[in-house]
């Protein structure tokens, strides 16, 4: 118990700090920091489990958005917070666990069919708000991005690569922790009134701002989530093979 704590707070301090790097050159996406590290947590939830990943990470984005960030603590802990101790609890929980045939197949289902929905909801938001000029090469980055992802998830599976279950969970994990920050942002806006710093002005965000916040998230992130986590997960698992045997007896509990 006390080795998975301290791993929840290096797991917290690790993400913090590899997000304070970005503030040399602050990038937002529709009101959301440009935030490739989710690997880090990721990659604790894969070696320890899913409550040293959601938790670190739920810290760790909690220490990011008030130090360097929006700097408003309550938006934190309803959007940011939340979002990620779900998306990253749900990435550590669903590969340890031994299901059906029937249940993989479903979930491998599930996180395929978000690539394509995000993808449309991505189109629809950005017409809806911005009209046709929207549209552009940008959509085009992003649609490709998560085709890539899709290709990726396909391939691993037909090679019964050990990652498969790995792919799943995450492009599941990340689409529930944006959906939630999407919602949450549009809801935030309508009661308390966003952060000037976000750029999204001061008014209620219309309903399509929930499409566009999770889609373009997903999509600037599933890519790092899958490409960087495992090498770097089994890299560690290499150098301290007691990594390992302390996850078994963690799921065991």
């Amino acid at each position: 118990m006390s080795l998975r704590l301290v791993m929840t707070a290096m797991n917290a301090a690790v993400y913090a700090g590899i997000g304070a790097l970005w503030t040399a050159f602050p990038l937002l996406i529709f009101g959301v920091r440009f935030w490739p590290q989710v690997f880090v947590p990721a990659t604790f939830s894969v070696l320890f489990g899913p409550w040293v990943g959601g938790v670190g990470a739920a810290i760790g984005i909690f220490l990011a958005d008030v130090i360097y960030g929006h700097h408003d603590a309550l938006l934190s802990l309803l959007v940011g917070v939340p979002s990620n101790f779900v998306g990253f609890f749900i990435i550590g929980w669903l590969p340890n666990h031994d299901f059906r045939p029937l249940v993989r197949r479903l979930l491998l289902s599930l996180s395929l069919i978000i690539q394509p929905a995000y993808a449309l909801a991505l189109v629809y938001s950005l017409y809806a708000l911005f009209g046709a000029a929207a549209l552009g090469s940008s959509t085009s980055y992003l649609g490709f991005a998560g085709l890539v992802v899709v290709f990726a998830v396909i391939a691993l599976f037909v090679l019964r690569n050990r990652w498969a279950d790995f792919e799943v969970a995450a492009s599941i994990g990340l689409a529930l922790g944006t959906g939630i920050i999407g919602l949450g942002l549009v809801a935030y806006s309508a009661i308390f009134g966003l952060p000037l710093v976000l750029g999204l002005g001061t008014k209620p965000l219309t309903g399509a701002f929930i499409y566009l916040a999770a889609a373009s998230n997903y999509f600037t992130e599933i890519p790092f989530m899958v490409i960087l986590t495992p090498p770097v997960a089994s890299a560690c698992r290499a150098a301290f093979p007691s990594l390992l045997g302390m996850q078994r007896r963690s799921q065991r509990h």
